[in-house]
Parts: structure tokens; C-alpha cells; sequence
């Protein structure tokens, strides 16, 4: 059971640029923070301690954390927001499309876009495989048809036909699945 425990730990903590863009946020909101409590050291020797004084620091420390938060959100959220959009163009029908990345995006959001990417190149490829057997299908079945319609046709012929469509349609989904 503690091998587990590690297995799981380690799979989460693994993605270097995920760890990158929460250490920057710590960053930038450490640096965000001590920079305002230098300002309100200085601010203090000027004015008398109180309420007044309580309330600057208050809404100092206000300001940057929405200021960060505005920041952060609009740098991870925003993406996705981008990406929804391009999702559904791609449900829509085009597969040919793929996502794009710009350079403000998040390094781990880069990784995430590039691996979606590979996931609609697979959609796209099988796709193509469903179209082609469903053509395939649709030839066969009218060649069956077109044996049921001459009315000349043996039993044995027909029974050739069909099981002839049925090795096509099993060869064609086992090239699929490959």
C-alpha cells in the first residue's frame, strides 16, 4: 500500500511546467507583498497608528490581491476560455482544424494545447477510416443488391457475395483498430 501512495505522489508532482507557473504566481505574489509591507513600514513612521492606518494597509493588501488574482486568472482561464471556442468548431465538423497556441499563454497550457492536438490528429485520422469504410460498405452493399435485383442470380452466388461483403467489413475494422 505505501508503494501506491508514492506512485500516485510522484504522477502529480512530475509536470515541470505546471510546478514553473505556480512557482511564478508564489513568486510575483511574494514580491506583490513584500513590497507593500516595506510601504507600509514606511507609510507607519509617517502616520499615526489607527484606524486610518489599518484601513491603507487593509486596502493596499486589497488591491494587489485582486490585482494578482486578475493577473493569474485571466493568464490560466483565459486560454480556456479561447480553446472551448476552438473545441466546438472541431465538433462542428472540422477536423482538419487544430488549436492554437499564442506566445502569452502559460508554458503549461502550451504542453496541455500540444496534447489535445495529438488527440485531434487521432480524431481526424479515424475519421477518415470511418468514411472509408462507410464508401466501402455502401459499394459492397449495392453490388449485393444489384445480385438480389437479377433475378438469374443462384443461391450460391449470393451466398458467395454476402460472405464476401462480410470478410470485407471484418478486414476493414480490423485495419481500423490497428
Amino acid at each position: 500500500m505505501e508503494k501506491k501512495k508514492k506512485k500516485i505522489r510522484k504522477r502529480y508532482f512530475r509536470h515541470r511546467e505546471l510546478r514553473f507557473s505556480i512557482a511564478l504566481m508564489i513568486l510575483w505574489s511574494l514580491l506583490a507583498m513584500a513590497f507593500l509591507t516595506y510601504l507600509t513600514r514606511v507609510l507607519g513612521g509617517k502616520i499615526e497608528p489607527g484606524l486610518f492606518f489599518f484601513i491603507i494597509v487593509f486596502a493596499g493588501y486589497a488591491v494587489v490581491v485582486v490585482f494578482l488574482t486578475l493577473i493569474f486568472t485571466h493568464r490560466f482561464v483565459g486560454p480556456f476560455e479561447r480553446l472551448k471556442m476552438e473545441m466546438r468548431i472541431v465538433l462542428a465538423g472540422d477536423y482538419h482544424r487544430r488549436l492554437c497556441v499564442r506566445n502569452n499563454d502559460d508554458v503549461y497550457i502550451r504542453s496541455f494545447i500540444s496534447e489535445v492536438n495529438k488527440l485531434l490528429d487521432e480524431l481526424e485520422r479515424m475519421q477518415l477510416v470511418k468514411e472509408e469504410i462507410h464508401a466501402s460498405i455502401d459499394s459492397e452493399l449495392l453490388e449485393i443488391v444489384s445480385l438480389l435485383e437479377n433475378r438469374d442470380v443462384s443461391r450460391e452466388e449470393l451466398r458467395e457475395a454476402i460472405t464476401a461483403f462480410h470478410e470485407r467489413v471484418n478486414t476493414l475494422f480490423k485495419e481500423q483498430n490497428r
